[in-house]
């Protein structure tokens, strides 16, 4: 489950930083509206994460969430070079679980 969490996760996250390359682009009402949406998105996201905490209790998803809370409130200032760092740091605290999933899974011959 962990290595499903941890996959699962990484691939939104992956997903939000490209969204985010994008958001930089926009003007006026566009980058208003966009940067609007892309908030709900982190807020879900970051619901996801939390979710994954729960279940496996692994402390990186917590982590994971901070950063996209802070990401998330970083897009609502327009600052998308910071959001796009903290979304950065998330994957990489996803990635540490998947990591961690991926060993124990073949530690028990089952990958």
């Amino acid at each position: 489950m962990g290595f499903q969490y941890a996959e699962r996760v990484k691939s939104e996250l992956i997903i939000a930083a490209k969204m985010i390359e994008r958001l930089g682009e926009l003007t006026g009402d566009e980058s208003k509206g966009a940067s609007k949406l892309f908030f709900f998105f982190l807020t879900a996201l970051e619901g996801e994460i939390n979710i994954a905490y729960n279940v496996l209790e692994r402390t990186e998803f917590e982590s994971a969430a901070v950063k996209v809370k802070e990401a998330a409130e970083k897009v609502n200032l327009s600052q998308y070079d910071e959001a796009m760092q903290l979304l950065s740091e998330a994957i990489s605290h996803v990635a540490s679980t998947g990591q961690w999933a991926m060993q124990t899974l073949k530690n028990h011959n089952l990958l």
